[in-house]
């Protein structure tokens, strides 16, 4: 398994690794999303990016971007979508 350069983590996560912490985001106290119709978009747009590693992370800050595209605060790294 590869391992991220920044984290040293295993880069590749299962679809169940990364629904588990949408699932923990969604259900964590305060949490502020963003609403459904702006989540795709996000995602929409993170697809389409040369900086996409593995069809989830970002290979230029090393999000989840199914995460981090659902976090009302969340902000691409390349200003590509922000809130």
């Amino acid at each position: 398994m590869e391992k991220c350069k920044r984290c040293g983590l295993k880069t590749v996560l299962s679809e169940g690794d990364i629904q588990k912490m949408v699932d923990d985001v969604i259900h964590m106290n305060g949490a502020r999303l963003i609403d459904d119709m702006t989540y795709k978009s996000r995602l929409e747009t993170c697809g389409e990016c040369s900086f996409l590693m593995y069809g989830s992370t970002c290979g230029s800050c090393g999000c989840i971007v199914k995460v981090r595209a659902l976090m009302y605060d969340g902000r691409c790294p390349k200003k590509k979508w922000q809130k």
